[in-house]
């Protein structure tokens, strides 16, 4: 017969008082098959042979408890019956007829009788009464019978138990064992647990761990798991001279260190410096760079979306961090999405100081990933926005998106959930993948002159949430804001979005950017020298009115 293995403990991970047997699963690979003939060789023949040397037929089950040990295989009893719940895991798996080989046993023919072996694997999972094994508890009425018996894959057989009317209740110390059969262990479990799941009396006992070992030795090395060590050594080799290129003579910790390490020397001409972080991800934006096998732009999309985080209070960025974690890891798409960090780092004139790219299958769905990016910028303290001036009757002046940046990706993939990404809408120059890829802009070198200035009384980055959520982040009690719509040209994704959706405005503008990423504050004195100090369009789309932090969309 196969090699069937055991669980006499009654608590999880092999605790507790010692039983008849909570559970076993056949065959199993700790018991192989120069094991068994090993096993035959030095335990099962040499008790047949003294059986024939004293003139003893017997007919029979002959069953060996053994224990495997470092100096071998050690028998513990033999047992003159078939025990359970051994014979309810070995017994589903005879392919040949049960009843013809119990003939030939009788009849001395067993020799001439070709017993057959399922390839598959049984587990069976045993329902013991409250108190077993030292004081069974009996009575107790079982229900859930009838779901077992209607599950796929499994066979259940009563041991501890009897009918009273009609009711089954508890009459054994071992009620009930559930085997379920499958191609491996792993499925035969599950088949098991599935079904033993429906059998239910007070205070019943199943080890939920039988096969736990077995599953244990399975596993194989790291890789086997589904992470790949040496393809993430692979990718810090495809994306290091990328992020060594953001690097200055002040980090002073390179690649590959447990933290990184930045001199803050040049902070020192700062009269109060102010230290401002901004963590943040892409959202489900990365669903879309998966479904379009870009990853680049995911990487300028975090870095970008930070700068601008810490730029509302005019902080300039200092170093950033890193995160990806994905299903698993597949060298160039980390390496693309990490040097799309560095390469907007090197934009934004910020070091890469670090990073973590974790591999976790079975969290991540396969083939997906996300990200996320720690920034830390830096401003002197008297310098810090949004100023304590804003007032009623300041301008609200408009920075124009490069697209969706990294905000209502969840509800625009359901949007164009039946047009292809590769099409080209009528009058676009770019195919709609395109458009929604863009990457999230940054601010920082547009207004660079603006805030070296002192014109500039408060920024406002629109992200998730609109103008609803974000203005009013800025404004001092007693403000609110009145936005113009149609004031700003509409850029196309919008327009399509906006036709083809239904949707009404006040949810377009508080899910959406809609074509404004970042807005500026202003006295209207000093609107024209706003102009002059950033070189591309700008547009009034409204003003600071009195009120409670409330945005009006007219």
């Amino acid at each position: 017969m196969p090699p069937a293995r055991d669980h006499k403990c009654i608590g999880e991970g092999d605790t507790g008082a010692n039983t008849g047997g909570m559970g076993v699963y056949a065959p199993t690979a700790a018991c192989p098959s120069d094991m068994v003939d090993r096993i035959v060789q030095e335990i099962i023949q040499p008790a047949i042979d003294g059986l024939r040397a004293m003139g003893i037929a017997y007919v029979g089950v002959l069953y060996a408890g053994i224990m495997l040990t470092a100096q071998g295989p050690k028998l513990i009893e033999f047992n003159c019956r078939f025990g359970d719940p051994e014979a309810q895991a070995l017994l589903p798996l005879l392919q040949s007829e049960l009843k013809s080989v119990l003939l030939a046993c009788v009849n001395g023919t067993l020799s001439e009788l070709e017993i057959r072996w399922s390839a598959k694997t049984s587990c069976a999972v045993v329902a013991a009464a409250p108190g077993y094994p030292s004081h069974p508890i009996l009575g107790g009425v079982i229900s859930g019978l009838e779901s077992v018996a209607k599950s796929d894959n499994v066979q259940m057989f009563h041991a501890g138990t009897e009918k009273a009317g009609n009711e089954i209740r508890v009459n054994g110390g071992r009620v009930m064992c559930v085997t379920g059969l499958g191609e491996d262990l792993s499925s035969a479990r599950q088949s098991a647990y599935a079904a033993i799941k429906h059998v239910n009396f007070e205070g019943q006992q199943i080890r939920r761990d039988i096969g736990w070992r077995e599953l244990a030795r399975t596993t194989g090395g790291y890789a086997n798991s589904g992470v790949d060590i040496d393809e993430g050594n692979r990718a810090v080799d495809l994306m290091k001279k990328k992020v060594e290129a953001t690097h200055t003579s002040d980090v002073l910790g390179g690649l590959g260190s447990f933290g990184g390490a930045l001199s803050v020397r040049s902070l020192m001409t700062m009269d109060d410096p102010v230290l401002v972080a901004s963590t943040d991800g892409v959202g489900t934006k990365v669903m879309l760079a998966t479904d379009l096998g870009r990853f680049d732009t995911i990487g300028h999309d975090i870095v970008n979306h930070c700068v601008n985080d810490v730029l509302v209070q005019r902080a300039r960025p200092l170093f950033f961090l890193d995160y990806v974690a994905s299903s698993s890891i597949s060298a160039e798409m980390v390496a693309s999405i990490v040097g799309g960090m560095a390469d907007a780092c090197a934009a934004n004139k910020c070091v890469l100081l670090g990073g973590e790219t974790a591999e976790m299958p079975g969290v991540y769905s396969p083939g997906h990933f996300d990200v996320a990016g720690t920034l830390v910028g830096v401003v002197d303290r008297a310098r810090l926005l949004p100023s304590k001036t804003i007032e009623p009757g300041d301008l609200m002046v408009g920075l124009l998106a490069s697209g969706l940046h990294t905000n209502g990706y969840s509800l625009v993939r359901r949007i164009f959930a039946g047009l292809p990404l590769d099409v080209a809408p009528q009058g676009w120059t770019c195919t709609l993948g395109d458009a929604l890829l863009a990457s999230h802009r940054s601010y920082l070198n547009v207004l660079d002159l603006a805030l070296k200035g002192d014109v500039i009384k408060g920024l406002a980055h629109i992200t998730g949430g609109g103008f609803e959520e974000n203005i009013p982040r800025v404004l001092p009690p007693g403000c609110s804001a009145k936005v113009d719509l149609g004031s700003w040209p509409m850029i196309p994704i919008f327009e399509l979005i906006r036709d083809v959706s239904g949707l009404p405005d006040r949810e377009l503008y508080r899910t959406f950017n809609m074509g404004i990423g970042m807005v500026i504050i202003v006295k209207p004195s000093d609107l024209e020298e706003l102009r002059s100090q950033i070189e591309e369009p700008i547009w009034v789309i409204g003003e600071v009115t009195s009120g409670n932090r409330e945005v009006d969309l007219a």
